[in-house]
């Protein structure tokens, strides 16, 4: 080979190194760049079915609203099984979502309150926690030990301006129910949940909800904790009827809580002038007085019709609450002396049919994902055919039995073994929504002079046609009351059973309906949210369990095999071509 070819074989060795080493500046550069920019600026392309990784409209609207800086302290830290892990993942990613929507507004933490070898400190830090509102889960882990019992906190703290917003975002699942179906559940809600809270923590004026008084609705002491929970986000106050002037207008709701005694025609028109003007109501209640206190150390009791004075209102808005009581197989039950033991006697659970466990469908936002909840002495509902839309919210099982009244209500039922064939009035109607434009009771009536006076003078004309607005009637009042001990006047939490110490859905389905109500910018919505939980067959995996591991352990060695093969083939092939 001459010298020449020699040297010009060596300048184009070093133009290939030198092209190959601008080449790998090049790509580092890119990186650089691109890890970068990465770091800055957060982004996501959401491939999903379900855009799960996608925020609504009204969430986006908040978080770039925000006027001060939000601060998340997040209590999801630690060591935990796969599904909590997943649960901790999509947090995350919601929460970068909101700090990139927010300008950087938004900034947020995760923390362990879990305190290593100070059990004492722990303690108190889990106390703290509980009394700002947060709520933990008792959780069991199996490990090669046995069994570890493990606390967690999902949940997070909101701080704004001042304010400090507790936010629990793990669904409880029923008895029952697959743990991972739950968790499914709650990812479903995390961005509600979080959008709740901000909303809470950014709200100025919060609206004025009415308890009405007047016509011996529960006494105070009954709803302390509805109102109380009400109280943190609106601006609850009493209010009696006889007054005569009509509902202030900054009123945005009226909760009329179980009524046992007749409203006046008075009564009636400023509930029905409220209406008109675009109120919302919440009506829970019992046509049929049923009570437990009724029995009164006896066996049983006449159940007897209410005149509330209300059925022509209720059925001119679209619904008929029907005078009768259901049994449902599917019950809360209450101790029943069964024997004695020396002076003491013994008490056994049994299942009461009058306390129906109603599971909510899901169907609409305000009543998804919702523990079951408990009733007492609940009515029928009918829907009536009229331009007003309707929704059923909550419904019996489907063996459920109907009782006209009056009906003798004893505690002998519960000695019978119960007969499913002659539970066959399944899914009675117990709660209804109701939306639109509500035709007024006083339409085409005529009122006497001296009544036209009244209103004319208090600057209540009579409307055909109500404003666009809603309404939720519930058949049973006792929803909304909360357990008073009579002896200490401790107050139990609304929806605690105190025979079982379960804690149902009560509390969350009722505020929830107030939320709706005076929802106006679509925010329930986002609870409608569904994400497909895509499990894995447990009986398949285990029967190709030795396959599936020898695929996933042996497949990446094989193709890492194949690409090394190729690559120095490729490198040898362009080697003995360049020496030729």
């Amino acid at each position: 080979m001459s010298s020449k070819t020699a040297t010009a074989e060596k300048a184009k060795t070093a133009g290939i190194r030198k092209e190959r080493r601008i080449r790998l500046l090049l790509l580092t550069a890119v990186l650089v760049l691109v890890n970068f920019i990465g770091s800055r600026y957060f982004f996501r392309l959401d491939l999903t079915a379900e855009k799960r990784y996608s925020l609504s409209p009204v969430t986006l609207n908040m978080a770039s609203n925000l006027k001060d800086d939000l601060f998340i302290k997040v209590y999801l830290e630690g060591e935990f099984p796969a599904g909590f892990r997943k649960l901790q993942s999509s947090v995350k990613v919601l929460l970068e979502r909101l700090r990139q929507e927010s300008g950087g507004k938004v900034s947020f933490e995760f923390v362990n309150p879990a305190l290593d070898g100070n059990d004492k400190a722990t303690n108190e830090a889990y106390d703290q926690l509980m009394r700002k509102g947060l709520q933990p889960t008792d959780l069991q882990v199996k490990e090669e030990g046995g069994l570890n019992r493990q606390i967690i906190w999902p949940g997070a703290l909101l701080y704004y301006k001042g304010k400090e917003i507790a936010v629990n975002f793990l669904v409880n699942n029923s008895p029952g129910e697959d743990p991972l179906s739950a968790i499914n559940a709650s990812e479903e809600l995390l961005e509600y949940a979080f959008a709740n809270g901000i909303r809470k923590a950014t709200s100025v004026n919060n609206p004025k909800v009415l308890i009405l008084e007047g016509n011996r609705e529960l006494p105070r002491r009954s709803v302390i904790d509805f109102v109380s929970s009400l109280s943190e986000f609106y601006e609850v106050q009493a209010y009696t009827l006889s007054k005569p002037e009509p509902i202030p207008a900054d009123v945005k709701l009226v909760v009329v809580a179980k009524p046992d005694s007749t409203f006046s025609d008075w009564a009636r028109y400023k509930l029905d002038n409220f209406v008109m003007r675009g109120g919302r109501v919440l009506w829970l209640v019992d046509q049929v007085d049923a009570s437990m206190d009724s029995m009164q150390g006896g066996v049983s009791f006449m159940a007897f019709p209410r005149n509330l004075n209300l059925d022509d209102m209720l059925f001119k808005y679209g619904v008929r609450l029907n005078y009768d009581l259901i049994q449902d197989i599917r019950c809360t039950p209450i101790p029943i002396v069964v024997g004695q033991m020396g002076n003491r006697p013994q008490t056994e659970l049994m299942p009461w049919y009058y306390y129906p466990l109603v599971t909510p469908n899901g169907q609409h936002p305000l009543s998804k994902n919702i523990d079951p909840i408990q009733l007492r002495f609940a009515g029928t509902i009918d829907l009536i055919d009229n331009p007003v839309k309707k929704q059923v919210l909550l419904t019996s099982s489907r063996y459920t039995k109907v009782l006209p009244a009056p009906a003798r209500v004893s505690l002998g039922v519960i000695k019978e073994k119960p007969d499913p064939r002659k539970f066959k009035n399944a899914n009675q109607n117990l709660a209804v929504l109701l939306e639109g434009e509500f035709p007024s009771l006083y339409q085409n009536r005529i009122i006497g002079s001296f009544a036209q006076q009244v209103i004319d003078s208090l600057k209540m004309p009579i409307r055909e046609k109500s404003s666009p607005t809603k309404m939720i009637v519930i058949s049973d009042g006792d929803m909304i009351a909360n357990s008073v001990n009579k002896s200490t006047g401790a107050v139990s939490p609304l929806g605690f059973d105190r025979f079982t110490g379960q804690l149902y859905g009560n509390k969350t389905f009722l505020l929830n309906c107030v939320d709706y109500l005076l929802d106006d910018a679509g925010f329930m919505e986002i609870r409608a949210r569904e994400i497909t939980l895509r499990l894995l067959n447990r009986q398949k995996v285990q029967r190709q369990k030795v396959m599936i591991q020898l695929v996933n352990v042996g497949a990446p060695l094989l193709m890492l095999a194949i690409f090394g093969f190729i690559f120095r083939w490729r490198r040898t092939r362009r080697y003995a071509q360049t020496q030729a």
